[in-house]
Parts: structure tokens; C-alpha cells; sequence
């Protein structure tokens, strides 16, 4: 066979693959005892209950899972209040970002974005033909500008998307700005991935607005990280349409297995929220108590820091802190942000206190 190019499309040609630890992953193979401070990954594990569930469920790997999820959405009903009818589950939260743009977006349409936010949202649009439109919010605080967002709807214009709370920022969308996107005749999307540690959400507003999706992970405050799973919650109408979308078998049914015994596991659950917070407040006033830096307050299991010392550079900051076994996200340059920027996952104490300890090292030389 010859060249095959010509068999591409060439808007998913032209796209950029989301690969944000590849730079890393000799680092990670090497040295696995480091802290893995810049995934937003959760230092404690899954929960006890889950953990058992894998093992009483692995000899059964071999069989399809209940193509219904019947039990799962049922244990995701208890956990979020909605009814299993308006509830859609995924192979992560990630996996929404594909199934809102295939099944919503035709090429040429629309979806506007309000950066510093989730890259992968703007990344995947590139396969689906779409064009993302940026309403950037303002430094130094990065709060949100929804007159900016409304004033950067065009007749293009099809989908809106939230991340709140806020990655890379930490902060959330107040109700009143998010109500006036509602209003508009557009589907909005807001994701929650990092609810559990901000204790807010905006899920009764589906109950007014029959064009809202809340998706939601796993991930974070479960530790699901690897374990891949995700939901989303919305009206019925817009569920079913959803399900029709997503793959066939999107969870596989070990994962199923462990996230309806982690949600039920809720004084597990209620550890590693009280955990994070104290990490998180610890972290944010040590960080603000160093010269030339800024911690941004937060909602997430991560705190947003910047840092105006002209000899310390986020460069120099991330390489101090993998010499101190610390591996975190340098966000400098990332689309909506204006300065030398490093995202710091939330650890164990020892290990917020170590991070804490490197950077000051680096400031102090």
C-alpha cells in the first residue's frame, strides 16, 4: 500500500492530542516513589468497601456488565438525589466531551469557552469539526465575566461550557451568572468534577432548565483516577438522547462493582474531603506567606500558584521540587493565563510540607 493520507480527515489531522504527562512518563517509570502532585490525583487510595468489591468482582471479568446499570445508577441516584432517569454513566467524565460534541454539534457550530479552564474541552472540539470561541476571564483574580460570555454568543454559537469548580483556578461560577447563560437559548454544560471538595453544586438547576448537563467524575475525591468513571445528570429528555450517544458498555463492570461500594462507603468519603480541606488551607496560607507568590483560594483538591520573583521562574520551581521528589504541573503560558503559574496538587501533610519546603529553598536562592 501506498500513501493513505488522502483517507484522513484533515481537521482531525491537523488536532493536538491531550498529553500533558508525556513529557514526564520517563520520570514516572524511574522514579515511582516520587509525589504525584500534578494530576489532582488522590494521595489516599480508593476506599476500603471499593477496594473489596474489585476483589469479590474479579473472577466474574470475564462477563459483560448490565448493559442498564441498573445497580450503579441506582447507587449514583442515592448519592446525588435525582432519579436513575436523569442520570448517564461514562468511561470517565472525559468521555462527555466526545459524546456532548457528536451528538450535538454540526461542523461549523460553535462552543464558547470562558479560559483559564480544561484544555481537552477546546482539544477534542478539533475532531468534531467544531470552533471553540474564548470569552477569557480578566487576572489577577480570574473571576467570571458571564457579560463577556453573553457578549460573545453568535448565531454560531451552540454550547457553552463551565468548568466550576474552576480547573485551573479553583473558583466557582456564583448562581446568579450561571442562571443568566440558562436563559439563553443554548445547551449549557457545566462540569463538576471537583464538587466533593467545594460542597456547592448547581444540579437543582436542572429542575428550572431543561438545557443544563452537569457531568462529574470519580476521579478525584473517590480516587478513580485509573479505575475510569463518570456521570453526568440532566433532564430525562436530554439523558436518554445522551445514552443513545455513549458507547456500548462505557463502564466496565469491576469499576462498576467498586463505585457502587465507594459511594456507599460515606465515612470514607467524608475522611478524604476533611483531609484535602486541611491540605488545601495549609497549603494555601503557607504558599501566601511567601514573598512574590500568590496562592489562588480553592474549591479542588489543588491550589493555582503565582509567582512574580524575577530570578524564580515556574521552570525553576518545578525542576526544585523534583529534586525534592515532588512532581507538579507548570501551567505557564496555558491559554487565559498571564504569568508564571504552577498548579500544586494537594498531598499528604508530609508531603504539602516537603513541596512547601523546596519552593522556599528556591526563593531563598
Amino acid at each position: 500500500m501506498g500513501d493513505v493520507s488522502h483517507l484522513l480527515k484533515s481537521h482531525i489531522q491537523e488536532g493536538k492530542p491531550y498529553n500533558p504527562t508525556a513529557i514526564l512518563r520517563l520520570l514516572y517509570q524511574e522514579r515511582p516513589e516520587y509525589a504525584r502532585l500534578m494530576g489532582n490525583e488522590l494521595p489516599y487510595g480508593i476506599s476500603p468497601q471499593a477496594r473489596q468489591a474489585i476483589i469479590d468482582e474479579i473472577d466474574n471479568a470475564h462477563l459483560y456488565p448490565d448493559s442498564s446499570y441498573y445497580e450503579l445508577k441506582q447507587a449514583l441516584s442515592t448519592y446525588t438525589g435525582f432519579p436513575d432517569t436523569h442520570i448517564v454513566v461514562g468511561n470517565g467524565s472525559t468521555q462527555f466531551i466526545d459524546a456532548l460534541y457528536y451528538g450535538f454539534l454540526n461542523p461549523g457550530d460553535a462552543v464558547l469557552f470562558a479560559p483559564p479552564d480544561y484544555a481537552p474541552y477546546r482539544i477534542r472540539l478539533d475532531i468534531y469539526g467544531g470552533t471553540p470561541q474564548l470569552a477569557p476571564r480578566s487576572p489577577p483574580d480570574y473571576g467570571w465575566s458571564v457579560d463577556h460570555l453573553i457578549e460573545s454568543v453568535t448565531p454560531e454559537t451552540k454550547e457553552i461550557v463551565i468548568v466550576s469548580p474552576n480547573n485551573p483556578v479553583g473558583n466557582c461560577i456564583p448562581e446568579s451568572e450561571l442562571r443568566r447563560l440558562l436563559e439563553l437559548d443554548l445547551l449549557v454544560v457545566v462540569d463538576e468534577a471537583y464538587y466533593e471538595f467545594a460542597g456547592t453544586t448547581h444540579k437543582p438547576l436542572i429542575h428550572e432548565y431543561s438545557n443544563l448537563i452537569i457531568t462529574r467524575t470519580l476521579a478525584k475525591a473517590f480516587g478513580f483516577a485509573g479505575l475510569r468513571l463518570g456521570y453526568a445528570i440532566t433532564n430525562p429528555g436530554l439523558a436518554a438522547y445522551l445514552t443513545k450517544v455513549m458507547h456500548h458498555f462505557p463502564v466496565n463492570r469491576i469499576t462498576a462493582k467498586a463505585a457502587i461500594a465507594a459511594l456507599e462507603d460515606t465515612a470514607y468519603l467524608d475522611f478524604v474531603i476533611r483531609e484535602i480541606k486541611k491540605g488545601r488551607e495549609y497549603l494555601e496560607a503557607a504558599l501566601n506567606s511567601l514573598p512574590n507568590v500568590k496562592a489562588y483560594p480553592s474549591n479542588t483538591n489543588f491550589v493555582l500558584t503565582k509567582f512574580s520573583a524575577p530570578d524564580a521562574s515556574s521552570y525553576d520551581i518545578t525542576q526544585q521540587l523534583i529534586k525534592a521528589g515532588i512532581i507538579v504541573r507548570d501551567y505557564t503560558g496555558k491559554t487565559g493565563l498571564d504569568g508564571q503559574f504552577v498548579r500544586i496538587t494537594v498531598g499528604t501533610q508530609k508531603q504539602n510540607e516537603t513541596c512547601v519546603a523546596a519552593i522556599k529553598h528556591v526563593l531563598s536562592h
